[in-house]
């Protein structure tokens, strides 16, 4: 019996985020008068109300954080929580992750829907089940594993909150990009901006597509050409054009390459559309270029 080798194709999947460790899993009943001193850890700590209501202190803001809601506080910002009169019950989890998104949960208040709510119910339930320790213990800085833990426990925590974290971005983003006068979208869509420009300056002497870019990036073409003209005032190829034509000049100034050496060094279809685009950003061709870089350095 012939045997039909088929053909298949591998699909290498990639993490948005990844969660890397886990530091403490908390579930606190704050009294009436609750304060916690303030501090600061060089991993994301996430806050989210059970029931109550907490004011929660991040760097130089102060705001109240009511049940259902959540907030995370990024690697190595000073917080802490109190109450002011009401009992509170929160949970607090500490981890470490790592992605481009994570900046997306700075400065930020969400509100959980119900599956978000048992995704971290279960993270609580996994994490007395996996840990030894009271998980009322604000002192515990170190847990330590259960030897009975349950199989595939550890990895269970890991992916229940990179679930947790990419149901947020996916309900969140576009409601709160919606509100383009809230200064902390705006703030997140000037990280994507740059993201974009630094990902375009080192591929300046390669070529570089939208697909390409919305690929690193993580959003849509048409989102990212967006934000990307209302930040620049310009399009995406004609910032990196500009790009291209920036370091075409300094190559010319060294006097040490070609035309067509510099075409090939910035990865330019043909020396002609180099030309014509360094044209049409300079008003030179190349070649009158340097000839106005030998006339200076003869002037000076």
């Amino acid at each position: 019996m012939e045997i039909k080798k088929a053909e298949y194709f591998r699909n290498a999947l990639r993490d948005v985020i990844k969660v890397n460790a886990v530091y403490t899993i908390h579930y606190f009943r704050y009294g009436k008068k609750f304060s916690y001193p303030v501090e600061s850890h060089p991993f994301w700590e996430l806050v989210y109300v059970d029931s109550g209501e907490l004011y929660v202190t991040a760097g130089n803001k102060t705001f109240v954080m009511k049940q259902g809601e959540a907030c995370f506080h990024s690697p190595d910002l000073p917080h802490t929580v109190e109450t002011k009169g009401s009992f509170a019950n929160s949970v607090i989890v500490s981890f470490e992750a790592s992605g481009r998104m994570m900046n997306f949960f700075e400065n930020k208040v969400f509100s959980l829907d119900g599956t978000e709510k048992r995704l971290l119910s279960a993270l609580v339930w996994e994490g007395k089940k996996s840990f030894d320790g009271r998980l009322d213990d604000a002192d515990q800085k170190k847990m330590v594993k259960k030897a009975d833990a349950p199989f595939g426990s550890e990895q269970l925590i890991k992916n229940v909150i990179e679930l947790l974290l990419i149901s947020l971005v996916r309900n969140n983003f576009e409601s709160l990009s919606a509100k383009s006068a809230d200064n902390s979208v705006s703030v997140h869509a000037e990280q994507i901006v740059e993201s974009v420009i630094e990902l375009l300056k080192s591929k300046v002497t390669e070529s570089v597509t939208l697909d390409e870019i919305a690929e690193k990036i993580y959003f849509s073409k048409t989102y990212i050409k967006a934000i990307f003209k209302k930040y620049t005032g310009t399009s995406i190829i004609k910032y990196f054009n500009g790009l291209k034509i920036e370091a075409a000049k300094k190559l010319i100034s060294t006097n040490q390459y070609t035309v067509t050496e510099i075409t090939k060094k910035l990865g330019f279809s043909s020396v002609h559309y180099f030309s014509r685009l360094f044209k049409a950003t300079t008003d030179m061709s190349p070649s009158e270029y340097a000839k106005s870089i030998k006339a200076d350095n003869v002037l000076q």
